[in-house]
């Protein structure tokens, strides 16, 4: 099937780009990679819309050397969520588009400014995370006022004496989200609250979801305001009191939306008079101390009627007034469903407003009591392949969606989804707060869930859930081979391979991606469990260890297994057990509490052994190797060690990583650095064969060390040499402030004191643009470590 198909949805997209205007896109314009790749895109469509495979079969022959391009890889450049472009196919794909070398040329200086530019600037998405202000945002201007008003009173910079909580509360689709939004744009325009703004959608009424934990909220918070995933606080109110720690001071604007009640957002409230809280809900907040209300109520009739005109237009409305009154009064004037009804009149702009006020009128409302006429008539209209879409959205396991995680579950290419997905945004029917990321209000994901319980069989819906948890297994474990390609992962369903790609190129961005998608890859392993997949349910937690042990989030990689294990015992596939155990005894391990990890690895090895199922039984062995390890025994560690290789290789089996450094660890603190300096060699070997750089790193720092006790002090500079420039490249801040430091000390070894003494002011430098206590933090590991530095 081709990438671009004729149609309602394809005519829908060429139309949205010619209401931007014909002019060629000028890549200078753009001030950020997602920005860049939508011009990009937009720049495809207007030189004649070629879809990816034409793309792909021409750019192939263009490249040096030339080579086959597949069409997803080209799908996958245009995807806005992308943090690095292949510049050589952007290069390539744009003079194929324009036929000038100029343009080529100015393309590729964009690029380069966006990414230099992202390089120097805050990480992406950390203090600026307003939802996007509406542009047909209609009326409240006394409710505005009053929300500016005592948001700023005092008008000098301590304005009030307390932190400012606001409180706006109302039926579901009476706007209060659109009204924080457009309030909080608006005072942060006027100059107001510039440090900080975060957002959370406490998700207080879901039909299908559970409210946020005030827990989870936290944890974002204290993420984004950069507190390393090691120092989170278990405890919510510790949580708590360090988020109010970070923020203070802060002229901070913090938008609760959605919120259950009081208990769920007093946690969230700072306490600095330079904050500013809003919140909205749909139940009285009156318990909240201090806060000011803002009780919404529907549109006025000139509200209601100035939205109607504001898509449709005045002079349309203005021509048939009696009959834009029956519109907005059939539609109860909850600006919700009067922003849907008025989509239907932008878009077809033959019919009378009196066409619409009878087709509203003769339907009777077959979901929400409210709205219920405009969301039927908005989605009787849609085309077939639009309505599958819609139906999947209710009762898709993601938080939010994106349009590779929607063509999935739809049997549809990424670029079709997301052209389904853009028709659904034109009808009002899903919101996109975040580029490239959409969701429902609650009210239509709950008739999105209707249609689908009304129109589709169990069978159905329960295919199109596992297929979109497949999907998020399959762009998890792609992720984390991309960076580590040694790394023993689940398996992947073939079929979903095409529609998946890395979300990173490095383990920076690895990490900045997960942070991300965290909260949606914890709902999917609820929906998993609660849907009844054990296989998913074990297996995403699996894929999301690796990121876990990558933020050294210890302690959620522990609950996460805790969780898996049940389901893995559940599956028949006797790697779930295995390697769920295996990770749950290295979080275990990793907070110090070895002993705990023994009994259940010693469960699972007896199972693996009267099943005679040799490397498995070996990999377990491998985990109690370092747990042993762990506990002060090494001697008995390295037998382990010794023991699951010799096992796993008898029966065929493939090595793990892991188990060599295990082995190399054990025999080092036996003092017998010959033998473990030959298990950190072949790491070494594996690693560069794979082209695992993050594990390459790793390894050069322990060969180094191992050159250091061993007295090869030439050796070891020229290793710590490399292994400076791997982990520069990958962004492991750590390992290339330990091999600064253990170069260092070679280098006072050797008698080169300046150059040492340079070398660990480098070390040290490393973390300067760090908040000090993570600097301090990474500083008094160094202290500790094996290559400690002294003057």
């Amino acid at each position: 099937m081709n990438d671009i198909e004729s149609g309602d949805i394809e005519s829908s997209a060429i139309q949205s780009d010619a209401i931007e205007g014909g002019a060629v896109p000028d890549p200078a314009g753009a001030g950020d990679l997602p920005e860049y790749i939508r011009l990009l895109d937009r720049l495809r469509r207007q030189s004649g819309d070629l879809s990816y495979r034409t793309l792909a079969r021409r750019v192939g022959p263009m490249l040096r050397p030339p080579r086959v391009v597949p069409h997803t890889t080209v799908g996958d450049l245009f995807q806005p969520h992308r943090r690095r472009l292949d510049l050589d196919l952007v290069v390539a794909i744009v003079r194929i588009l324009t036929d000038s070398e100029s343009a080529a040329d100015r393309w590729r200086a964009a690029y380069v400014r966006v990414q230099r530019e992202a390089r120097l600037g805050d990480p992406p998405g950390v203090f600026r995370q307003l939802p996007a202000d509406l542009a047909t945002f209609t009326g409240r201007e006394p409710e505005l006022r009053q929300l500016v008003t005592a948001a700023t009173r005092g008008g000098g910079p301590g304005r009030a004496a307390t932190v400012v909580v606001t409180a706006i509360e109302g039926m579901a689709g009476v706007g209060k989200t659109q009204l924080a939004v457009h309030a909080a744009h608006r005072l942060v325009r006027a100059g107001w609250f510039g440090d900080v703004q975060m957002y959370a959608n406490l998700r207080g009424f879901d039909p299908d979801r559970p409210p946020a934990e005030p827990a989870a909220v936290l944890d974002s918070f204290l993420r984004q305001l950069r507190v390393p995933a090691e120092q989170i606080p278990d405890d919510v109110e510790e949580r708590s009191a360090l988020f109010r720690d970070r923020i203070h001071g802060k002229d901070a604007l913090v938008l609760l939306d959605n919120a259950a009640g009081e208990d769920q957002v007093r946690s969230l409230i700072p306490a600095s008079s330079s904050c500013l809280v809003l919140i909205t809900s749909r139940r009285s907040l009156a318990g909240l101390d201090d806060a000011l209300w803002h009780r919404l109520g529907v549109f006025s009739e000139d509200e209601a009627l100035a939205l109607l005109a504001k898509f449709a237009g005045p002079e349309r409305v203005g021509a048939e007034p009696e009959a834009a009154r029956r519109i907005v009064h059939r539609c109860g004037l909850l600006p919700l469903a009067v922003s849907i009804a008025a989509t239907r009149l932008r878009a077809r702009p033959v019919w009378r407003l009196a066409d619409l006020a009878e087709r509203l009128e003769r339907d009777e409302a077959t979901s929400s009591d409210i709205g219920g006429a405009a969301f039927d008539l908005s989605y009787r209209d849609l085309p077939d392949r639009a309505k599958h879409v819609f139906r999947l959205l209710g009762i898709h396991p993601g938080l939010d969606v994106t349009a590779a995680s929607v063509a999935a579950p739809a049997g549809l290419t990424p670029a079709e989804a997301e052209r389904t997905l853009e028709l659904l945004l034109d009808e009002n029917l899903v919101q996109e707060r975040i580029a490239g990321r959409y969701e429902m209000h609650d009210l239509i994901r709950a008739y999105a869930g209707e249609r689908a319980e009304a129109e589709m069989t169990e069978a159905e819906r329960r295919a199109a859930v596992r297929t979109a948890l497949g999907w998020h297994i399959a762009v998890v474990t792609l992720t984390a081979v991309a960076i580590s390609p040694d790394r023993a992962m689940p398996s992947i369903d073939p079929a979903l391979v095409g529609k998946s790609a890395p979300q990173a190129d490095n383990t920076a961005e690895a990490v900045l991606w997960y942070g991300r998608e965290r909260a949606n890859l914890m709902r999917a392993v609820t929906v998993a469990g609660e849907a009844g997949f054990p296989s998913p349910a074990w297996r995403l937690p699996i894929a999301m260890a690796y990121f876990e042990e990558l933020a050294q989030n210890y302690r959620e990689l522990e609950r996460l297994m805790s969780t898996a294990l049940q389901h893995a015992r559940e599956d028949d596939d006797p790697d779930g057990e295995t390697e769920v155990v295996r990770w749950l005894a290295f979080a275990l391990s990793a907070q110090g509490r070895v002993g705990e990890a023994i009994g259940p690895l010693n469960r699972v090895l007896q199972a693996r052994r009267a099943a005679g199922d040799a490397v498995r039984a070996g990999r377990i062995l491998g985990s109690l190797a370092h747990v042993h390890d762990g506990t002060g025994d090494p001697g008995t560690g390295i037998e382990l060690a010794r023991e699951a290789i010799r096992v796993i290789e008898g029966a065929g089996g493939r090595v793990p990583s892991s188990i060599l450094t295990i082995a190399s660890m054990c025999l080092g603190r036996l003092g017998r650095h010959d033998e473990a300096q030959e298990y950190s060699l072949l790491f070494v070997e594996r690693a560069r064969k794979t082209d695992d750089l993050r594990a390459l790193g790793l390894g050069l720092r322990n060969v180094g060390d191992r050159y250091l006790r061993l007295g090869r002090t030439r050796d070891a500079i020229e290793t710590f040499q490399e292994a400076i420039a791997v982990a520069a490249e990958v962004g492991d801040r750590y390992v290339r402030a330990d091999c600064l430091n253990g170069l260092a000390l070679s280098l006072k070894i050797s008698g080169l004191i300046e150059q040492a003494r340079a070398r660990h002011r480098e070390a040290v430098a490393v973390f300067d643009d760090l908040p000090e206590q993570e600097a301090a933090r990474y500083l008094a590991r160094l202290e500790t470590s094996g290559l400690r530095y002294v003057d």
